[in-house]
């Protein structure tokens, strides 16, 4: 697939961004070769990605943002989680990153869906999540907060409280 100068896109664990150019660079020593040249949207500091041009493997985590329908069935289905909660703290870590980074969109909101349900339970017995699955929700509620914004027209910031608008509909 191949992607345009200022086209908005979605670039593995980069989150959301623009390409800001196509264009050779040359990097050490090397010969010249052709790069997307991607600026993450939605970062406090300046942050650039090079991506080359001709390298499947890279390029495949390259993928268009969704849709406003797309964006609005994956709220519709934040509590419908298929992951099952996983004791082992190490082996919860490694599974939900591993999700998180694949950028498989419906696969991010199931993560968010079960540390929030296990947020939720931990609430009700005086508790509280640990730093860890802390992190790891905010990774990923934050990008999939981007894309939502970008497919819906709409800040970042607004997201969280359409989420809950759009799940009290539902209910």
């Amino acid at each position: 697939m191949s992607f345009s100068k200022g086209e908005t896109v979605v670039y593995g664990g980069s989150g959301v961004c623009e390409i800001d150019d196509i264009k050779d660079v040359r990097f050490y020593h090397e010969r010249p070769q052709k790069y997307y040249i991607l600026k993450p949207l939605f970062v406090n500091q300046a942050q650039v990605v090079y991506v080359p041009y001709n390298n499947e493997k890279l390029t495949a985590k390259i993928k268009p943002v969704i849709s406003k329908d797309e964006a609005l069935d994956l709220i519709h289905g934040i509590d419908e989680s298929s992951i099952e909660w996983i004791e082992d703290r190490n082996a919860r870590k490694e599974l939900f990153n591993g999700l998180v980074s694949s950028g498989d969109r419906k696969n991010i909101v199931d993560v968010i869906s079960a540390i929030t349900a296990r947020r939720r339970m931990l609430a009700e017995e005086g508790k509280t999540l640990n730093q860890q699955d802390e992190k790891i929700l905010t990774d990923a509620e934050k990008r999939m907060n981007a894309e939502f914004a970008v497919a819906l027209g709409m800040d970042p910031k607004e997201i969280p409280d359409f989420i809950q608008e759009e799940r009290e509909k539902v209910s």
